[in-house]
């Protein structure tokens, strides 16, 4: 999944403007973020990079957003679009997405990837960039509140515009 890292950020590099709209209209986008994500897994199973994808993978009663098969191995990944700013008179941060246990966080999606086996990942669409300290601070403040789970950033602001950031977590 991190050798994909570059292809994902070149492929959403060129929606600058969406990144913006959501961004100032309070708006959180995760199923377009979902369909644009298909939509470029898609190109790179044509290219043979991947060599399969589903969408809503049933797991029990539960569903994960997408599997991949990559190098012969099974990536579960589960996503989310987090607003980091202002909607409806409140401040969205890093740190209060990592520490709510609601669905608004990541806990559910976590505990549905916990059990499984091969690579287990959370990519979080964040609009806007958050500074780098914040985004370490909430994936250690996670780790901390939520043991014994443990995520593992595999991606940092720097590097990233101001208008997005691709937050990559690894379930350890």
């Amino acid at each position: 999944m991190i050798e994909l890292l570059p292809r994902m950020k070149q492929y959403f590099d060129t929606t600058q403007n969406r990144f913006i709209c959501f961004h100032d209209m309070g708006f959180q986008a995760e199923g377009w973020f979902k369909g644009e994500l298909l939509t470029l897994f898609s190109e790179l199973q044509h290219e043979g990079i991947i060599q399969k994808l589903e969408r809503e993978v049933k797991v029990g009663t539960k569903k994960v957003d997408i599997r991949i098969r990559l190098n012969d191995t099974y990536h579960w990944i589960e996503l989310k679009h987090w607003l980091i700013g202002e909607q409806k008179d409140f401040t969205y941060n890093t740190g209060f997405y990592f520490s709510d246990p609601t669905s608004v966080g990541i806990t559910g999606d976590v505990d549905k990837l916990y059990p499984l086996t091969g690579y287990r990942w959370m990519l979080l669409l964040l609009t806007a960039k958050p500074e780098v300290q914040a985004w370490e601070a909430g994936v250690a403040k996670f780790n901390s509140r939520f043991a014994p789970w443990h995520l593992e950033s595999r991606t940092r602001p720097d590097g990233f515009s101001s208008t997005y950031f691709l937050g990559l977590l690894e379930l350890a």
